[in-house]
C-alpha cells in the first residue's frame, strides 16, 4: 500500500498555511514541528500557557481559524523532529511521535535561524539570544527577574523591546549597531504596513523612555559583583552598563541546514518561507501557499505553476531594511581576543581556529573537512547553526560556509533508541494512528 500524504516540517506561518492550502485539495498532509505547539518563533503565542490570554495579531487569528478548520484532516505531530531521509526515500521523524514513513513530497518551512556575533562573554550565564526572551515572553508570559539589556542589530530587537514594554518589563536599553533612525526618507520607501508598525514599537520605547543607542557597539561582556556588565562603544567613546540578562541579536539567516533536494531521490522536496528566503512573516506565509502549489503540480493534482519565484515586493522590502540597518560606517570591524569562544556547543576559541590554520599551512591543506572534524567547529547539538558563518567570516581565503555546512542526513544528532522507537509505517501505513 502506498503512503499519499506529503510531510511539512514546522508548524510555523508557511507550514501552517501550506498545510491548509493541501487540506483544502483533498490531501491529508503530516504537519511535524519540534515545538509542543503550532505557530512557530512568530506565533509562538499561539501555543501560550493555559492560563495565558495572549494578544493575536489579525494574521495570526485568522490563520489558527483556517487550520481549526481544516484540523482534522492534518496529521499534527507535535513535540517531533524531522531527522533523515534515507536513499529509498524513507523519512524519519523522532520525538513524541516519531515513526517512519515514505512521504509523496515534502515542504521544509523551518523557518530562519538567529544569527548571533561571537563576542567576549557572550557565553557566560545570564547572556541568551533575544529571540529566546522573546519566545519566553509570548508562550509564559514571563522575562528573566532583574534589569534586561538588547543589543545587536535589526528590526527584530525593536519588536521586542517594545513587547518587554508591554509586559511591564521594558529593557534598560536597546543597542543597535546600525543608525536605522538617521534615514527617515530611506524608511519611507517601506510599505504602508512596514512602517506603521515600525513606528508603533518607537513609539512605544519612545514613551516608556528606553534609550535608542544608534551607531553603538556592545564590544563584550564581564561579570562583576554579581552582575553583567556590557561594554560598548560609539564614536570613539566607551561605556559600561550593568544589568543581570543580556539578549543578542544579530539578525536572521534561512534555517535550511541538511536541506537537499538532490538526497530524497524520486521525493519532491520544496522550501517554503524564511527556510527559502528570509523575507518576513506576511511573505512566509504567501510562500507556504506556493509551496503547496508545487506539491499539487507535483503530484499532477492540480495544473499549478512547477517553479514560483518568491515575491519580488518583499525581497525590496528586505533589501531596504538590511541598507537601513547597515553597520555604522564609524564603527570598526570589532576586533576579538583569541580566547573569544565561538562554537559554544564543543568550545572551540578564535585561538583554536587559528592555531588549526596555522598548523595546518605548515603541514597540509585546510579544508572545510579537518575543521569539523579534527578541530570540532560546527559538530555539536546545533551542527554550526551558531557558529559556522563566523567560522567561514574568519576563514575567507581557506572554506565557505556551503562547504563548512554540506549537506548531510541525519540534519542533527539522533539517537540510536529515537530510531528504534520510531515505529515503521513504510510497508503498510494504513496502521498508523493520525495525532
Amino acid at each position: 500500500m502506498i503512503d499519499t500524504r506529503p510531510l511539512i516540517v514546522g508548524a510555523g506561518p508557511a507550514g501552517l498555511r501550506a498545510a491548509i492550502t493541501l487540506s483544502d485539495a483533498g490531501l491529508h498532509p503530516v504537519l511535524v514541528d519540534h515545538a509542543p505547539g503550532i505557530g512557530g518563533a512568530v506565533y509562538a503565542n499561539l501555543r501560550a500557557q493555559p492560563n495565558l490570554t495572549p494578544k493575536l495579531t489579525r494574521e495570526a487569528r485568522i490563520l489558527r481559524q483556517d487550520f481549526d478548520r481544516v484540523r482534522p484532516r492534518v496529521d499534527l505531530r507535535l513535540s517531533t523532529a524531522f531527522a533523515a531521509f534515507d536513499q529509498t526515500g524513507t523519512a524519519l521523524l523522532t520525538g513524541q511521535a516519531g515513526m517512519m514513513f515514505k512521504p509523496r513530497a515534502v515542504i521544509f518551512a523551518t523557518g530562519a535561524r538567529e544569527r548571533i556575533q561571537p563576542r567576549p562573554g557572550w557565553t557566560l550565564a545570564g547572556v541568551s539570544s533575544a529571540g529566546a526572551l522573546q519566545i519566553a515572553l509570548k508562550t509564559t508570559g514571563t522575562l528573566p527577574l532583574g534589569r534586561l539589556l538588547l543589543a545587536g542589530t535589526g528590526p527584530l530587537l525593536y519588536a521586542i523591546a517594545a513587547q518587554m514594554v508591554a509586559a511591564d518589563r521594558p529593557p534598560v536599553a536597546v543597542i543597535e549597531t546600525g543608525n536605522p533612525l538617521r534615514h527617515p526618507l530611506m524608511a519611507l520607501r517601506l510599505p504602508a504596513r512596514v512602517l506603521t508598525e515600525a513606528t508603533r514599537y518607537i513609539g512605544q520605547l519612545l514613551l516608556a523612555g528606553v534609550p535608542i543607542l544608534s551607531g553603538t557597539d556592545l564590544t563584550r561582556i564581564e561579570t562583576r559583583n554579581g552582575a553583567l556588565i556590557a561594554h560598548t562603544s560609539r564614536q570613539g567613546r566607551w561605556a559600561e552598563i550593568s544589568v543581570d540578562h543580556i539578549g543578542l541579536h544579530d539578525g536572521l539567516a534561512r534555517n535550511d541546514f541538511g536541506i537537499s533536494a538532490e538526497m530524497t531521490g524520486q521525493t519532491p522536496v520544496f522550501q517554503a518561507g524564511d527556510c527559502r528566503s528570509v523575507l518576513g512573516r506576511w511573505a512566509a506565509e504567501e510562500d507556504g501557499k506556493r509551496a503547496a502549489e508545487q506539491v499539487l503540480h507535483a503530484l499532477n493534482a492540480t495544473p499549478g505553476r512547477a517553479a514560483i519565484a518568491p515575491d519580488q515586493r518583499f525581497i525590496k522590502t528586505q533589501t531596504l531594511l538590511a541598507k537601513l540597518f547597515a553597520r555604522a560606517p564609524a564603527l570598526a570591524a570589532p576586533e576579538l581576543p583569541d580566547d573569544t569562544v565561538i562554537c559554544r556547543c564543543e568550545n572551540r576559541s578564535l585561538g583554536d581556529l587559528k592555531q588549526a590554520l596555522q598548523t595546518a599551512s605548515e603541514q597540509t591543506q585546510t579544508t572545510a573537512r579537518t575543521l569539523r572534524l579534527t578541530e570540532r567547529f560546527g559538530m555539536g547539538p546545533c551542527q554550526g547553526r551558531q557558529c559556522l558563518d563566523w567560522v567561514a567570516a574568519l576563514t575567507p581565503d581557506t572554506t565557505s560556509f556551503a562547504d563548512l555546512r554540506g549537506n548531510r542526513w541525519p540534519i542533527k544528532p539522533v539517537r540510536v533508541r529515537d530510531i528504534l522507537d520510531a515505529p515503521d509505517f513504510t510497508a503498510d501505513p494504513s496502521h498508523q494512528d493520525l495525532k
